[in-house]
């Protein structure tokens, strides 16, 4: 039972790091089984490949949250990167990709909806409104463009992310405050 676990979860981190740095399309089943130090048998046993890239979201998703939004937006945007690939290329995987967006845009509607009942929320800005832009600009894709292709640091996409989510629902800041 506990060799059997432990190559689950060894299957399970190879297969992330893969997917994470390979992209759905490029990441192997035979890749997946040698970085975690099994056979493709193994791996096959345990899943296909759809099933191998919906595991390692589930993993994702159950994780502990770090402390930081931008903390998990750096940690996930790789994988979520690969699974809106797969969802592309893989019918199977489309419906999960869309739950998956529908569950971060609860998400969001749940800060959005929480700033509201603050008080918060600038006048005349809806919270569907609020949600569907934080939804379209709090993404991986954004995420990717930010770290990837400018450098951002953890502490540079906090802020930014900080002061997206202020600006989008409270308005820009008054001159002097």
């Amino acid at each position: 039972m506990a060799q059997a676990a432990a190559t689950r979860e060894a299957i399970a981190v190879a297969a992330e790091r893969l997917f994470a740095r390979h992209g759905y399309a490029g990441t192997t089943i035979a890749a997946v089984a040698e970085a975690a130090g099994v056979t493709p048998k193994s791996v096959y046993a345990l899943a296909d490949k759809p099933g191998l890239l919906l595991l390692v979201v589930r993993r994702a998703e159950a994780a502990p949250r770090p402390e930081d939004t931008a903390g998990a937006l750096l940690r996930r945007y790789p994988v979520e990167r690969a699974f809106e690939e797969a969802a592309q290329a893989e019918p199977v995987l489309r419906e999960a990709w869309r739950r998956h967006e529908r569950a971060r845009r609860a998400g969001l509607k749940a800060l959005v909806r929480a700033a509201a009942d603050a008080g918060r929320l600038r006048p005349g800005l809806t919270v569907g409104r609020a949600t569907d832009t934080l939804w379209a600009l709090v993404t991986w894709h954004a995420v990717a463009l930010l770290v990837e292709q400018r450098g951002w640091t953890r502490a540079k996409l906090a802020t930014w992310l900080n002061q997206l989510i202020e600006t989008t629902l409270s308005g820009p800041p008054t001159p002097g405050s």
